[in-house]
């Protein structure tokens, strides 16, 4: 009986050795399996970097400020208009962008720089002062509040970043009382010629379906 049973133990260790060869050892020509690259989500100081300064998505087009004092892209279906002469002559240059009105109240996008010596501002921390709390110096109210101001890094250069929100009156002339409120984000940028300003604004409810376009001009932007 144990004579008989021999052949088929053979013959059974012979077939898994061959199985284990087999699956142990990866033939030369077998390449890696293809891993999918992993999509990281940069922070806010490394803002920049998500975006090249040389690539423009085609809802953008690529604009350059008169004497180059910045360049950004900007959204195509956006009314657009630039600083005027007046302002130029006072140390100002910039544009406004103007999207869709909701909830009676604007979208916009400005980007203006201020060269040192203008007329409105003695310098980047005047204006924050001025932006970043109420006329009594309050930051949070009733029914406005200013959120505290950040020291980050865009686009490898330093600035500060700050948002309010804000109660409007819809019409000033009218006893109604009607009111929206607004929600603001701004990028302070310093430079050695003056600072730069990058704000955004729409009314609180449709704040964060379009701060992803601004936020799209915020990294693609580039200053002297």
């Amino acid at each position: 009986m144990l004579k008989k049973g021999i052949p088929f133990l053979i013959i059974l260790f012979v077939i898994t050795g061959i199985v284990y060869i087999k699956y142990s050892q990866k033939p030369a020509d077998e390449s890696a399996p293809e891993q999918k690259e992993q999509e990281i989500k940069l922070p806010d100081e490394f803002g920049g970097l998500k975006k090249s300064a040389g690539i423009v998505s085609e809802d953008f087009e690529r604009f350059i400020m008169d004497n180059e004092y910045f360049l950004c892209d900007i959204p195509k279906a956006w009314e657009f208009s630039k600083t005027d002469e007046k302002n130029n002559e006072k140390g100002v240059f910039g544009l406004e962008l103007l999207g869709p009105r909701t909830n009676n109240a604007p979208t916009l996008v400005r980007i203006k720089f201020y060269l040192e010596g203008n007329a409105y501002f003695s310098g980047y921390t005047e204006f924050i002062e001025s932006n970043s709390k109420d006329i009594f110096g309050d930051t949070e109210t009733e029914t406005d509040k200013y959120w505290p101001v950040e020291k980050i890094k865009l686009n490898g250069r330093t600035a500060y970043r700050f948002e309010r929100e804000v109660k409007e009156y819809t019409n000033l002339e009218s006893s109604s009382g009607e009111f929206t409120m607004l929600k603001e984000k701004f990028y302070v940028i310093p430079s050695e010629k003056g600072f730069h300003i990058l704000h955004f604004m729409s009314s609180s409810s449709a704040y964060l379906k379009y701060l992803p376009i601004f936020e799209d001009i915020a990294y693609s932007f580039r200053g002297v």
